[in-house]
């Protein structure tokens, strides 16, 4: 089995890169990727681990204003993590980020929860983002929020009091060019957690110059508060590989581990290493 979908500490993981290879070895998986949230910082040192595979990557935050897509995860692996353009994207829209959760942050307050951005921040060894908003919460109000997952279902989801739309990110077509530019193979992140059409959104995906979709998903865990059971999973991991075949776009999978900010143990959800033998030909050289 493998695992194309992974985080560490370097975004909201609860892991660093070296207990996650220890774990993935331990688990007995083949190979995974390193995808963390809008930085490449433990993609940057994937190289010099052993033992397994362990492959570059990034997930992509899409905002994409004109097609009105917010909120969309693109994934890339085998990028370049050492590429220009994308460290330059990377770099600036890392300051955004910050600012937008400070705003969060500002937005709380003005609630009634007396939280700060030092609190927020103590919680992230590297790009500060919701769940360590949501992790501070959970510790200084332990009976409003027993988990972190009420705190999203509350107050950070889209729609929900706190919650605020970037002013700045990426397009869809930006990100795919992006990943392209580093080497890379985008693939659409969970089709079926957002709140669009998934047909219509994977056929964009595809026009644009998309290459895979996350076929393979575990939605039990990373969307508790749905309560989805293992046949509801599975007929979804059905639905996305006709969805695929459909649009002719290649599958990838990962369990979208982030250890124990969301209860998970790796190993415990993967992919047919089949997937990545069948990936490996759609890498690009890097520009």
């Amino acid at each position: 089995m493998i695992d194309l979908h992974v985080h560490t500490t370097a975004s909201d993981g609860s892991l660093s890169l070296d207990a996650l290879v220890k774990a993935a070895k331990k688990a007995g998986l083949k190979a995974i990727a390193v995808t963390d949230h809008d930085n490449i910082r433990s993609a940057r040192l994937a190289a010099k681990t052993g033992g397994i595979e362990v492959i570059p990557g990034v997930e992509l935050t899409v905002y994409d204003y004109p097609l009105h897509y917010l909120d969309i995860h693109v994934l890339g692996i085998f990028i370049d993590p050492e590429n220009k353009a994308l460290n330059s994207k990377l770099a600036k829209l890392e300051k955004e980020r910050e600012a937008q959760k400070k705003a969060t942050v500002k937005k709380l307050r003005e609630l009634g929860y007396k939280i700060t951005f030092a609190e927020v921040k103590k919680k992230a060894r590297g790009v500060v983002g919701r769940p360590h908003i949501a992790m501070a919460l959970a510790e200084r109000y332990p009976k409003e929020f027993p988990s972190v997952s009420v705190v999203f279902e509350k107050l950070l989801a889209r729609g929900r009091p706190a919650y605020l739309e970037r002013k700045a990110g990426f397009g869809l077509g930006e990100a795919i060019a992006l990943i392209h530019a580093a080497g890379g193979i985008a693939i659409l992140a969970h089709p079926f957690v957002y709140p669009y059409r998934p047909e219509k959104l994977a056929a964009d995906f595809r026009r644009l110059g998309g290459d895979a979709l996350e076929t393979h998903y575990d939605y039990i865990a990373n969307r508790p508060e749905r309560k989805t059971t293992r046949k509801e999973n599975d007929a979804l991991l059905a639905r996305g590989i006709s969805l695929a075949g459909e649009l002719g776009l290649l599958q990838s999978g990962g369990s979208d581990f982030h250890g124990v900010n969301k209860g998970q143990a790796l190993g415990g959800f993967g992919a047919p290493d089949a997937l990545l033998e069948r990936l490996r030909p759609a890498r690009r050289k890097p520009l």
